[in-house]
């Protein structure tokens, strides 16, 4: 279904594209329709995503606009900004639409402000960066319904001045949606053991393993999933019928570790499955099959930064 989802929105920004007033053709020469004229634009417009880090300090992500023209603006033009939640309202419909079984919409992030909500393009330049701060600390109650509300910070441009600049309407929107990162989010080197029971140890995939590295993205209040499948030991591809797993934080730091699509799969209470805050690290055993003896992992999972960094 997401695969679905992904090649329908991809369909329909192509669309988009191609049906561009500023869109640039093979062996066309732009630059001629844009003659004499000036277009305001946000390059970036349409969806896109910023994840809200669990610190204790503001956060900002920003944007590029710019100017499309033939030559560069001989006077200073002004834009204007401002939070616009109807085309956020229209996205989530979209997005329903595209997979019959979202009921959800996206919300209005409530601590957000646009520190350049008017940004001067100065004479003689093109672009400049809009700027969006976040106040992530406000949000940080540990509430199952701020890590799992589809928020997004729905920015306009709505007013373009000087030099006789239009604002080109197709790239008016940028919609970010901000997923918030619980505290065991990031990308972990993950090393270990790995047993493939016949009997005896099948010796290709039975083995161990260093600095495998996964991404635990939030899945819940206090539960990070793997981006990816387990794989076998010397790079043999990954585990058959067991999927992404999920890690689970207890209030004492235990952990436990479930499959979405195989029940069989859980940790081993004879190993001290847990999580360490002061190293980032987790320690867990996990089985499946017919048992600890045939198909299990034993697995250290080390923090080594944010994801997408």
């Amino acid at each position: 279904m997401k695969n679905k989802i992904l090649l329908i929105l991809t369909f329909l920004a192509s669309a988009i594209l191609l049906n561009s007033c500023l869109k640039d053709n093979i062996g066309e020469d732009w630059t001629s329709s844009l003659k004499g004229k000036m277009y305001a634009e946000i390059p970036g417009y349409g969806a896109q995503a910023f994840v809200i880090q669990p610190l204790t300090t503001t956060q900002t992500f920003k944007f590029l606009v710019n100017i499309a023209t033939d030559a560069l603006p001989t006077t200073d033009i002004t834009l204007k900004f401002k939070i616009d939640t109807v085309p956020m309202h229209d996205y989530s419909l979209a997005t329903q639409a595209a997979d019959t079984t979202i009921n959800w919409f996206y919300k209005l992030y409530p601590y957000i402000t646009i520190t350049d909500s008017i940004v001067t393009i100065k004479a003689g330049t093109r672009n400049a960066y809009v700027h969006v701060k976040i106040d992530s600390v406000k949000m940080q109650n540990g509430t199952t319904q701020s890590l799992t509300t589809k928020w997004m910070a729905p920015i306009t441009m709505y007013s373009a001045t000087g030099g006789g600049v239009i604002i080109a309407s197709n790239k008016v929107n940028i919609l970010y949606k901000l997923p918030i990162a619980n505290q065991w989010e990031g990308k972990y080197a993950m090393s270990g053991y790995i047993l493939r029971n016949l009997p005896p140890p099948d010796p290709a995939l039975s083995g161990y393993y260093q600095n495998r590295v996964y991404s635990l993205g939030t899945s819940g209040a206090n539960s990070v999933t793997f981006n990816d499948g387990i794989s076998w030991a010397g790079n043999n591809g990954h585990v058959g019928g067991v999927g992404p797993w999920t890690i689970t934080i207890l209030g004492d730091n235990t952990i436990t570790v479930r499959d979405p699509t195989n029940g069989a799969v859980t940790e081993d209470n004879l190993y001290n499955n847990r999580y360490d805050p002061a190293l980032k690290t987790f320690f867990m055993s996990v089985y499946w099959g017919a048992g600890r003896l045939a198909r299990a992992t034993t697995d250290t999972l080390v923090y080594i930064g944010a994801i997408g960094k």
